[in-house]
């Protein structure tokens, strides 16, 4: 609203009326005086109020127009589901050609939002697409912005899987950006095996396996001929837990005390006040919405509302209530058991998943990983304080 205020210079307050306004605002509202930024001329408020309105009648009220406000789906808010259903090997194959067809749009398209990436997977009749987002993520197909309003597509990129000791060929994984004419182009220079992934939930895995004479450089350098770049990738150091945490965006200006609370109490949330304690909280608008409005995890050594992966949040929760995280290690089938209600952040699961290339399988509510070395799974063990067991130490 407007306050008109008669003075003898423009910008000139009287001290009497300068003092009943300081009051006014300190008690009615939350944000600092700043005069200079928050005074008009009436030449300067006739255009904001309209030619239907007198500026100098001081008992007609200027209407207000309320616009409701429109609160927008965050990528980031899950709800966690360990659910699965069986599924015939048509209906896996037919998932994946749905999943492969929709990495070929985000390819094409190389960035877009979070309401174009749904409606992509609302036309190809893909449901959950939070955790399509999520688990593309994992395989490296694409990043996201930090509160998961955008996503970007990455470079194709090869990371390379191993040798045969005997041929010298070499067995690359494949993710990024893809199209059906790039992978008939990269297949003239090797041979290319598609599997699906678990459930088909993912586009399929594939494997490019390069004889021994065709150099990084060569195959590089032929398929920029053709218009294709292609980035050969190594395994990423994995980061501790500490950089990771220091590294997730801090979400400034929460007021709690609009929200209703609930806080991760070791298996569920529960309502809470909130007073100052560290832990993962999730943020419910005081209206009839099923799902909470925000989820983020407070540090209170730091006096910090941090925002990120939905499962990362929840393990520094774990953490906090000092909750022990045991993971099972099988030396025979090198297998990594985690599970499934102390699932890990999103980085650290995406390490584990791009040692195979392959998404966890669901075994009695655990997170099962392939193909992962026993030095990885104690890399991974010392830096986010798992205890780790062998199959023989069970």
């Amino acid at each position: 609203f407007f306050i008109a205020i008669e003075s003898e210079n423009i910008g000139n307050i009287p001290p009497k009326v300068d003092s009943l306004i300081k009051d006014l605002k300190e008690k009615c509202f939350n944000f600092p005086v700043d005069k200079k930024h928050n005074q008009f001329t009436i030449d300067e408020i006739k255009p904001m109020v309209g030619v239907a309105h007198n500026v100098e009648d001081y008992t007609n009220p200027i209407p207000y127009r309320w616009q409701p406000k429109t609160i927008r789906e965050s990528p980031l808010v899950l709800v966690d589901s360990s659910e699965t259903q069986t599924l015939s090997d048509e209906q896996i194959r037919q998932s994946s050609a749905k999943h492969e067809h929709l990495l070929y749009w985000l390819s094409t398209s190389g960035s877009g939002t979070w309401e174009s990436f749904k409606k992509v997977c609302e036309i190809l009749g893909l449901t959950e697409p939070k955790r399509i987002l999520r688990r593309l993520k994992l395989l490296n197909h694409l990043t996201t912005s930090d509160d998961g309003s955008k996503w970007q597509t990455l470079l194709p990129s090869l990371l390379n899987l191993g040798t045969n000791s005997e041929t010298g060929d070499r067995t690359f994984l494949l993710y990024g950006q893809r199209s059906h004419k790039f992978l008939e182009r990269l297949k003239t220079f090797g041979s290319l095996e598609q599997t699906p992934q678990p459930r088909g939930e993912a586009p399929w895995r594939i494997k490019l396996i390069l004889p021994s004479q065709i150099m990084d450089e060569i195959l590089t350098q032929e398929m920029q001929k053709y218009g294709y770049y292609l980035n050969f990738a190594q395994s990423p150091d994995i980061l501790s837990l500490s950089d990771w945490k220091n590294g997730l965006k801090r979400i400034e200006g929460i007021l709690p005390f609009n929200y209703n609370l609930k806080i991760f109490d070791r298996t569920n949330f529960i309502d809470c006040t909130f007073q100052n304690q560290t832990g993962f909280y999730q943020f419910w608008t005081r209206d009839s919405n099923p799902q909470p409005r925000y989820s983020f995890f407070y540090d209170q050594n730091t006096g910090s509302w941090l925002q990120g992966d939905w499962y990362g949040l929840r393990f520094l929760g774990i953490l906090a209530i000092e909750e022990t995280i045991k993971v099972y290690y099988d030396r025979q089938e090198e297998t990594l058991a985690i599970p499934f209600y102390q699932r890990l952040p999103e980085l650290y699961e995406s390490y584990l998943v791009m040692a195979s290339g392959i998404l966890p399988t669901y075994k009695d509510d655990s997170l099962i990983y392939s193909r992962i070395c026993l030095s990885m799974a104690r890399e991974i063990s010392d830096v986010l304080r798992l205890t780790l067991l062998t199959l023989m130490e069970q």
